[in-house]
């Protein structure tokens, strides 16, 4: 399935675009027919939506249990830290969770609350951030992402920048691009 999915480039693909796909992965015997071994027609359907694909950006990002079957991902946490914190900053091990994609970050003195994901999840990511900013003495922060074929305006980066600032977190925009993913299980 995340071979197909990296093939029409999913997180672009139009929603009547994915509802076609899932309905092929469900009539792919396969796929769908090995599930129905298993589980009604209804809860197949809901498998394949609600836990391969609802899981598949997160693996994308190198979170969570089928990080080892996307094929193409982005650096990671440590990525975002060093872009957001400096060079000198480090991922806290075993701090990395999604919903939405957060960790703290160490300069070996401090710890800081950074998330992260598209502009589409602003309001979770400030959420995120305000509930943190109520407990930590230090000011969390927030990354907006873009990927290859994506871009956000000037004005609307302006507009994240000052949202951020009035609810007193930091936060700033940044481009990656995937790579060949290092965790990837060998095909069998």
């Amino acid at each position: 399935m995340y071979r197909t999915a990296d093939e029409l480039d999913w997180e672009f693909l139009s929603n009547p675009g994915k509802t076609a796909q899932y309905r092929r992965w469900f009539d792919d015997p396969g796929i769908g027919g090995e599930l129905r071994k298993f589980a009604s027609d209804q809860d197949v359907r809901v498998w394949i939506k609600d836990v391969p694909m609802k899981e598949y950006a997160r693996a994308q990002e190198g979170i969570g249990n089928f990080v080892p079957y996307v094929r193409r991902r982005f650096r990671g946490a440590d990525e975002i830290v060093h872009f957001f914190c400096g060079p000198g900053w480090s991922v806290v091990p075993d701090s990395v969770e999604g919903k939405p994609n957060h960790c703290l970050a160490t300069d070996g003195n401090v710890k800081r609350y950074i998330c992260w994901g598209k502009a589409g999840v602003l309001k979770d990511l400030i959420w995120a951030v305000l509930n943190e900013a109520i407990d930590s003495p230090t000011r969390p922060g927030i990354v907006i992402t873009t990927r290859d074929g994506e871009t956000i305006p000037q004005h609307a980066r302006e507009r994240h920048v000052r949202l951020a600032n009035h609810c007193g977190v930091d936060l700033d925009h940044l481009h990656r691009s995937m790579i060949d993913n290092p965790d990837l299980l060998p095909d069998r």
